[in-house]
């Protein structure tokens, strides 16, 4: 169902693409930087806060690879922190994390030079792919860095993943190798979930205002983001738990285990988000209508009906563009305070590219009727604007100038 969706792969590229864009507008000169760096969650950190607004973008030396070890995990790796220089570079965001999550308390530090506990952990990778290898490869390609907290500070805490750090998974010391997988099933479907919300048409702006669930195992209540959140994890959860049975192993399990209520809490949650998903976005619907096995789908999305009068059409100068191997997806990209980005797809993709490949527009007879809805909604988005006959746009506050000026 994720593939249908969109493969890991594809997720993969358009998620690296989308900060290889926010570093390129953040720091227009930068040095390119290489995947590993891309893919680490504290690069993501500085990146996503810069995006949102909240932080100015900053240089910084968090290079996971002296502090980490990578075990191999079938068609993927993953790094875990294992150095004795884990803590310095980890001490950040350890911080956060913990003022996000339990306010108060001292940051947890992590558990280094454990060859017992690093062992542990790589049977656990061994053991979620004996157990589900399809869905352990899926959710494994989205985790940046697994650490190790030590239990003396780690308060108690089974498994965690902040979105603040997309790709980080955090766990205690684990005592069998079930311990591991299943938490890698759990955070593992919350880092999956934050990437196709960043690449994927998922939550709104305002889709915690005035909403929250009550789950009646606890007396939390969870605005819909974190609903959305739980509902997959469980829903993931109660997948590996039909795994898990069928190999005979249940008794394997510990005692924090969620596997025996993971379906009974998945559909829970799903009901009540079906009976909210006015809240969700297109492929949250439909993800949502899928995994409940709910056969009626979403209602297809509108287009835009407003006309666009004749005349030429050309990019925002601004724009950059970017467009996916993979999935012919395109990525626009645009300077400010904090910069903007848009997916683009289909026709809405085709035509941006092709709007930005003639120097001086397209007319609307060039573009064609057909595609005057598409044209409507790029417009609509300021991501195209009308410019008269022979000129072009010379900046994004919609001036002109003639060509050759």
């Amino acid at each position: 169902m994720h593939a249908a969706l969109a493969p890991a792969h594809a997720v993969i590229e358009e998620r690296r693409a989308l900060y290889r864009m926010g570093l390129e507008l953040l720091s227009p000169g930068h040095e390119p930087v290489p995947v590993a760096q891309l893919d680490n969650p504290l690069f993501r950190f500085r990146i996503g806060e810069a995006l949102a607004g909240r932080l100015p973008f900053t240089d910084a030396d968090d290079d996971l690879g002296p502090i980490t070890t990578e075990l191999s995990a079938g068609p993927v790796s993953i790094r875990v922190a294992t150095g004795a220089g884990a803590n310095d570079v980890m001490a950040d965001a350890m911080r956060v994390i913990q003022t996000q999550s339990l306010p108060g308390r001292r940051p947890p530090r992590l558990l280094t030079g454990d060859d017992e506990a690093l062992a542990t952990v790589e049977a656990g990778l061994r053991k979620v792919r004996e157990v589900s290898p399809a869905l352990a490869d899926d959710l494994l390609a989205h985790v940046g860095l697994l650490v190790i907290l030590d239990p003396a500070t780690s308060g108690g805490l089974i498994s965690a993943s902040s979105r603040l750090f997309p790709g980080l998974i955090l766990i205690d010391r684990p005592s069998s190798a079930y311990d591991v997988a299943e938490a890698i099933i759990h955070e593992g479907a919350h880092v999956k979930l934050f990437d196709f919300a960043i690449t994927r048409s998922f939550l709104g702006a305002d889709v915690a205002e005035g909403r929250v669930f009550r789950p009646s195992w606890s007396s939390a209540v969870w605005p819909v983001e974190q609903v959305v959140a739980a509902f997959h994890a469980y829903t993931c959860l109660a997948q590996f738990a039909e795994d898990v049975e069928r190999r005979g192993e249940t008794p394997e399990l510990g005692p924090n285990s969620l596997l025996s209520r993971a379906r009974e809490r998945a559909t829970e949650i799903g009901r009540w988000l079906l009976g909210e998903e006015d809240a969700l976005e297109f492929d949250a619907k439909w993800l949502l209508r899928t995994l409940m096995c709910d056969g009626t789908g979403p209602e297809p999305l509108s287009s835009v009906t407003r006309p666009v009068p004749p005349g030429h059409y050309a990019l925002d100068p601004l724009l950059r563009l970017a467009r996916m191997e993979s999935t012919g997806r395109v990525l626009a990209g645009r300077p400010g305070n904090p910069p903007e980005l848009h997916w683009l797809d289909g026709e809405a993709a085709d035509l941006a590219v092709e709007i930005g490949q003639a120097p001086a527009g397209k007319s609307l007879p060039e573009i064609g009727a057909e595609r005057a809805a598409v044209l409507a909604a790029l417009v609509e988005a300021t991501l195209v604007r009308a410019t008269p006959r022979g000129r072009v746009l010379s900046s994004s506050d919609g001036t002109h100038a003639s060509e050759g000026n």
